[in-house]
């Protein structure tokens, strides 16, 4: 019985982790990086990418310990909410590869300078993100009751 509760609030923490880190590449990423900032920034992209499997794992552990899969997918909030997690994920792959690549200059302490595009760019997807992660909720919510 204490396994849907547990669950649950696993999946929760994943969540707020997400949002969290998310928000934080947000508010770091700039055009010039220094060295600590960068590490920062692949820090947070490590949570990010870790609590977007924690979210998934625990929401499809959710799907059959509570109502079933059947009653999920006839949900067309369900769909719409996948719909975003798989945007979403998309998504950040370009951010992440371009983080990634930061990795060599990390480690010996150099910091990072973003081309004006590629700023702009990672900006936009990381508001765009956010602005979907928001909206989960939302649809997350319209699945657990059936209804609007």
């Amino acid at each position: 019985m204490a396994w849907p509760i547990i669950v649950a609030w696993i999946h929760y923490i994943g969540i707020m982790l997400l949002l969290a880190s998310v928000l934080g590449e947000h508010l770091l990423l700039k055009p010039e990086l220094t060295a600590a900032q960068a590490q920062t920034i692949q820090r947070l992209d490590i949570v990010y990418g870790a609590s977007a499997a924690i979210v998934l794992v625990t929401g499809i552990w959710r799907m059959f310990l509570e109502k079933g899969a059947s009653y999920y997918n006839h949900q067309i909030a369900f769909h719409i909410l996948v719909g975003i997690f798989v945007i979403v994920a998309s998504l950040s792959i370009y951010p992440t590869m371009i983080f990634l690549r930061w990795r060599p200059d990390s480690v010996v302490g150099r910091g990072q300078q973003l081309a004006q595009a590629q700023f702009k760019k990672i900006q936009m997807i990381v508001r765009l993100e956010m602005t979907l992660l928001l909206l989960a909720p939302l649809f997350a919510t319209w699945m657990a009751h059936g209804s609007f």
